[in-house]
């Protein structure tokens, strides 16, 4: 039986999470209360395309606001989402509470995009407390790390604006960079699909972290396990010459880091997420060992790159038709979601099923899934052909099932390097390698 690690599925903030996993809810209460199905539709399945498309044709009014700061938010601009979401929610609580619930998620992802935790916890309280059952999901997980954040000053950066640092392999194949915080070196797991930085608890005590009062839980989108979580400050996070003041990190027990089957267990210690990843403005990741950041003047070719909560999503062209998939590079495969199943059923013929392990923090589960012999992905310029890729058929209840599914590091290990830039966002892929490995 294949076994197939994936590290940020596991590390998937509860916050996060639940509302995401809440972009399929609300499409009968907003038809309960007139609003165009085509517009909600969009919003609440990430197709981003054709809500651009649809925004160029609304008059200037609420409606459109409320498209343009969904838009915003997914597209990581995030004090123009501020600005249209909050001048449209006065008229939305009443006309359309569904669209309000959809506009305060995407209002808090936005504050938490910005560092700014306090406003990111009010936005998630008004949520919960007068928009319940809206977005489908409980949010109280959401209020409660937030809320855990709300008295924590934002992040910093101080650096030259570019930096190169060297990265090595850990024994579960992950990205790792030797970092140093309070005086302590240790690797850090470099993780795109991680909503927040993560520390053991057992590394927060080297470092000395006095831990932030209260507690929430994390889920894990592969075994759909949760763990007890808390929360605290790094106050300074070197990478190279460069200094991230004000870390926000979660602190999960030592066992909820643990990925790997039984007696072969890998203690993860640390990861840098997105929220500090973004700040560097733009990444790069190379085949030869090296991770490179530096503000970018000008945007790239490449795909499109959006945001499904704190996730960047690529836009992929698969069989002709424009899909986006969040991509982690904690994660060690790819796999599709049941979103990508009903879309493409039509040639499950072609597929086969197979028990497959996937394993995460705290554990592992095995499914039966769906195979495809081969995927070919279109992004930008560039093509990745995937073979024996897992398809889950049915939901998750996770991040997995918002969009059409999660790549990971299998979909760019043919490649010289790739780029991930936050400033335009946009997603490149450098030259191919010579001999390009297969999964």
């Amino acid at each position: 039986m294949p076994s197939r690690h994936v590290v940020c599925a596991a590390i998937v903030i509860a916050a996060t999470t639940l509302s995401i996993d809440s972009g399929w809810a609300g499409s009968s209460a907003s038809a309960t209360q007139g609003a165009p199905a085509g517009l909600d539709a969009e919003v609440q399945s990430y197709e981003l395309e054709a809500l651009d498309s649809r925004l160029k044709t609304i008059p200037t009014g609420v409606e459109h606001d409320y498209a343009a700061g969904i838009l915003a938010a997914r597209s990581a601009r995030a004090e123009e989402a501020i600005g249209l979401l909050t001048r449209t929610l006065p008229a939305l609580r009443h006309a359309h509470p569904a669209r309000a619930a959809h506009a305060l998620e995407a209002l808090a992802d936005s504050y938490m995009l910005l560092y700014r935790y306090r406003e990111a916890a009010d936005a998630y309280g008004d949520l919960k407390d007068h928009f319940p059952g809206l977005l489908q999901n409980d949010v109280t997980d959401d209020v409660a790390l937030a809320q855990i954040l709300a008295g924590a000053p934002p992040q910093t950066i101080d650096w030259s604006g570019s930096l190169r640092l060297p990265t090595t392999r850990n024994p579960i194949g992950s990205v790792v960079s030797a970092l140093e915080a309070g005086g302590v070196r240790e690797d850090w797991l470099l993780d795109t699909g991680a909503n927040q930085s993560v520390v053991s608890r057992s590394f927060a005590k080297r470092l000395g972290l006095k831990l932030l009062v209260g507690s929430a839980s994390v889920g894990s989108g592969v075994t759909g396990r949760k763990s007890a979580l808390q929360a605290a400050i790094v106050p300074e996070l070197r990478l190279g010459d460069a200094r991230i003041g004000n870390v926000a990190v979660i602190v999960l027990d030592d066992e909820s880091l643990q990925v790997g089957p039984p007696g072969q267990k890998y203690q993860i210690q640390a990861i840098l997420g997105f929220p500090t990843l973004k700040a560097l403005g733009s990444i790069t990741f190379t085949h030869d060992g090296s991770f490179l950041a530096a503000r970018p003047a000008d945007a790239p070719a490449g795909a499109a790159m959006f945001l499904r909560g704190l996730t960047p999503a690529i836009d992929c062209e698969v069989q002709g038709q424009h899909l986006l998939f969040t991509f982690d590079t904690g994660a060690s495969s790819t796999d599709l979601s049941v979103r990508y199943y009903e879309r493409f059923r039509g040639d499950a013929a072609s597929w086969r099923t197979q028990k497959v392990e996937n394993g995460g923090a705290g554990g592992s589960v095995t499914l039966t899934m769906f195979i495809q012999p081969a995927v070919n992905f279109r992004v930008g310029a560039s093509t990745v052909t995937l073979k024996d890729v897992p398809i889950f058929s049915s939901r998750m209840n996770s991040g997995i099932d918002v969009l059409y599914g999660n790549v990971g590091q299998d979909f760019v290990a043919g490649f010289e390097r790739f780029t991930l830039d936050f400033v335009h966002m946009r997603f490149t892929l450098g030259p191919t390698l010579s001999s390009s490995p297969t999964r």
